[in-house]
This record gives structure tokens, sequence and C-alpha cells, in this order.
């Protein structure tokens, strides 16, 4: 499926839970549908702003000779190299330096990215990125590496980039010689990746733009009797993608990647029958919770792939939408289309 660079933008900033007009960024003269291009335009814009306003700095320690005392003195080397003779010590000390983590896989990721099949353009931009942070060193990145950034209230900025950064690692793939790392694939066409940006960004829609219903991720409950009570502790646990709660509804909310929101089957063209049967468990699980005075409903939203799809139901009594979202049209058409999906006079009785 085809998607305009500016909704690949949005949909990610809300996967990760950012409003993409608090980041004031532009991504409308990004050149080519691809996401090493956003990823590279996003990086050097977002470290230009960096370093317009002074990059973040972190203490680290140092060791040198200084003619005036600093820190604390390193008896043993001011001896063992004479420096007292000079009137000079050796000092200990701690000095901020902007060469810290959060940096480093700035400038490690856009030091990648010179490689990259991007734009001559962006390339040319991102070259001279790196020149920018010459004093901050590379490093080998890692999966573990982006979970020991520390981000808070005044650096928040970096959250976002480092969530970028990470997406080019996600990108970059193993060298098959074992040299090092040579070429990227493309993440919109890896299903898993982006079936859990897509549901993220559906859950973090709905939590950040309407304030109607509570959003989050509930556990219906088997209806199940075993003979021995110990027995229900080894049913799989459910989780739901999203749940919306009002003091008067429930809807449950099911997001899925498909290339196709239909499947085949035979002849004819049919919903997918694990999803719906997914969907009605869910249903069913949260009806046997004690809040019998909301009305349950659920709804399977996939993007748009070779076959848009609306169709409505009642199925044992629930309410059931099967509806497939646009991600082509004008970002403010699936602004809509999402906050309509959830209205009452949508649900079918």
């Amino acid at each position: 499926m085809k998607v305009p660079i500016e909704n690949l933008y949005y949909l990610f900033c809300y996967a990760w839970r950012f409003i993409p007009d608090d980041l004031a960024l532009d991504v409308g003269a990004v050149p080519g549908a691809d996401v090493l291009n956003l990823c590279a335009h996003v990086l050097t814009t977002g470290t230009d702003r960096l370093l317009r306003r002074g990059l973040d700095q972190g203490y680290r320690g140092l060791t040198e000779e200084v003619s005036r005392v600093r820190g604390r003195i390193d008896i043993n080397a001011t001896v063992r190299g004479l420096t007292w003779l000079n009137a000079r010590v050796v000092c200990q000390f701690d000095n901020l330096h902007p060469d810290i983590l959060h940096n480093q896989i700035l400038r490690s990721t856009i030091h990648l990215l010179r490689f990259a099949p991007i734009e001559s353009e962006l390339r040319k931009r991102v070259r001279e990125t790196d020149s920018r942070l010459s004093g901050i060193n590379t490093i080998q990145l890692t999966d573990s590496l982006f979970r020991r950034v520390q981000i808070h209230r005044n650096n928040g900025f970096y959250g976002f980039l480092m969530r970028v950064c990470e997406l080019v690692h996600f990108s970059l793939l193993p060298d098959p010689s074992g040299v090092g790392p040579s070429w990227f694939h493309n993440v919109l066409s890896d299903e898993n990746y982006m079936a859990a940006v897509f549901e993220e960004f559906i859950r973090n829609f709905y939590s950040l733009k309407q304030n109607q219903f509570t959003v989050g991720r509930t556990q219906p409950r088997w209806n199940a009797i075993a003979q021995k009570a110990d027995d229900l502790r080894f049913l799989p646990t459910m989780t739901t993608d999203v749940t919306l709660c009002s003091s008067s509804r429930t809807v449950i909310i099911d997001a899925k990647y498909y290339r196709d929101a239909l499947q085949s089957n035979y002849a004819s063209r049919t919903v997918h029958s694990a999803n719906l049967y997914q969907l009605m468990a869910y249903l069913r699980g949260t009806d046997s919770k004690p809040q019998s005075h909301r009305a349950i409903e659920g709804i399977l939203v996939y993007p748009v792939g070779m076959q848009a799809a609306e169709l409505s139901y009642t199925i044992d009594g629930y309410p059931i939408r099967i509806y497939t979202l646009n991600l082509g049209q004008h970002w403010r058409d699936i602004e809509q289309d999402l906050l309509k999906l959830v209205e009452n006079e949508t649900v079918t009785q």
C-alpha cells in the first residue's frame, strides 16, 4: 500500500506518542516516499535545531596536567611525571561535554545514513550534519543502547529523535560478509513491524485527540470453569489492542495491518475469520465483567490495501464493524474518519 510521506510521518509520531504539530517539523518537502528519506530529513532538521539551542551535555571524568589545582590531585601521576618541577599538577575532575550517549546515538545514526539509499540532496545534508557533530564520538548501535537513554522534560525533543534513530537501526541489515552494516530494508514491507506501529498509532491517536473515552488495553476474562481451579491459570491471557471506555459505552478496537482486509475463500471474499473470532472472544470476555450498564461493541480496523471495506453486523447481540482506514488521503481526513468511527450514531443496534 502506498502512504504519502507526510501521513507516514504522522503515523510514526502518534505511534511514538508525539503530537506532530507540537514537534513543528515540516516534512512536506521530503523527496521520495521512502522511510529512510524521511528519517534523514527529520534527523538533519532536528539536529540543526539542537545545535542552534545547544546540544545536551553531561559530566565526564577527565585527567589533565594543569597549572592550577582543579578537582582532585592525582599524587602518583604528579610525582611519577615530575610535573611539580614545572609548577604543574595532574588533576582528576568532571567536565561538562556534549559527548554523551544520546548525542553519540544521534551522530552514529547520521553517520550510517551517509551510506543509505537516499536522495542525493539529502545525502549532502546528512554529510554536512555529520561534520557539524565532529566533536561527538560514533559508537556501534545495539538494541540495548536505546533503552539506556535518559529522557526528561527538558530534553523531550531528543526522545523523538531517538525513536527515529531506532527506526533507522531497525532498517539496517547486517553485511553478509560480516565486515559491517552495508544495506537497508524497507520497514513498510515488514508486516509484523508495521502491525505493531499501526496498533500503537490507533491507540495513541484516540488517547491524544479525544476526551470522550478513556483509552488503554484491557484483559477480557475467559468464560471458563475448570474441574480444578488451578487449571484456569493455564489459559492464555487475552489483551485487547485498544479499549475505549465512557460512562455508557465500551468500544474494543482490534487493529490489523494486512495487505487486504478481506481473505479469499474459494471464489468468495470474506472477513478474516481468525480476526473476527478473536474480536468476539474479547467482547464476550469483556461482557463477563461487572459493567452491564455499558454497551459493548467491537471494531476491526485495517489500512486500505487492495480493497476497501465498511461492514456492519450484529453478532450474538454485539455490534461489530469491519472498517478500512484510507492512509492515502489527506491527514485531516484521516483524523476525521477515526473520530467519526467511534461516534454514537455509527453504532449498529
